[in-house]
């Protein structure tokens, strides 16, 4: 039986040639789709801090991690709570789905280190049920946590009632220390983050 032919100008093109070219078409299209999801914004830069333990902990520690960092200080009646609060939702979510223990970490940094001593954010951490296991509360030297702050492009200034003004950022850093994505917290939500970490949990080193 022959194929039903079908002229274009002085072409003419088969059913299976098509079918190639759309499946073709389509196979462009996913590729460009992938590419441009996540892009790499920049390298994430590093730290060398004190976790809630008083532990070294530099963000070489997470390589092959998907991690996700925040800036919060422990007495800010802003937006620190809410990103908190949303940040523990994400984790009990990706521990339910199984897919925090393939390698998530979750890292919040201290605006205010003369505040926010290791003894304070283990307290800090019991109010929002965080689990240390995957989630450190960093802190340090004065000089050291005002670097790594200015290093990611945050800055906290004082403001009334010992509160500081800050940005209310959260990156996302791929398994290579690149940072794919940057949230507010208006964007810090449970199903959008999940989605985007289980996405650069599949990619290929």
């Amino acid at each position: 039986m022959a194929l039903q032919q079908f002229s274009i100008g002085n072409c003419q093109w088969s059913i299976v040639n098509w079918f190639s070219a759309i499946v073709s078409l389509a196979f462009c299209v996913s590729i460009s789709q992938a590419a441009e999801r996540l892009p790499v914004i920049q390298k994430a830069p590093n730290f060398n801090l004190i976790d809630q333990s008083s532990k070294p902990v530099r963000l070489a520690d997470f390589k092959g991690k998907v991690t996700l960092v925040s800036f919060i200080f422990t007495t800010c009646s802003g937006s620190c709570p809410a990103t908190t609060s949303r940040m523990a939702k994400i984790q009990e979510h990706l521990h339910q789905r199984g897919v925090l223990e393939k390698g998530v970490r979750l890292v919040s940094i201290s605006l205010d280190p003369a505040r926010d001593t290791p003894e304070v954010l283990r307290g800090y951490m019991r109010l929002y049920e965080a689990d240390d296991a995957t989630w450190s509360f960093l802190t340090g030297p004065q000089e050291k946590v005002s670097k790594t702050i200015a290093a990611w492009g945050m800055w906290a200034k004082p403001a009334a009632n010992g509160q500081l003004d800050h940005p209310s950022r959260i990156f996302l850093v791929d398994r290579k220390g690149q940072i794919r994505e940057i949230y507010n917290l208006d964007f810090l939500r449970v199903p959008w983050v999940t989605e985007d970490i289980e996405f650069l949990l599949q990619e290929k080193n």
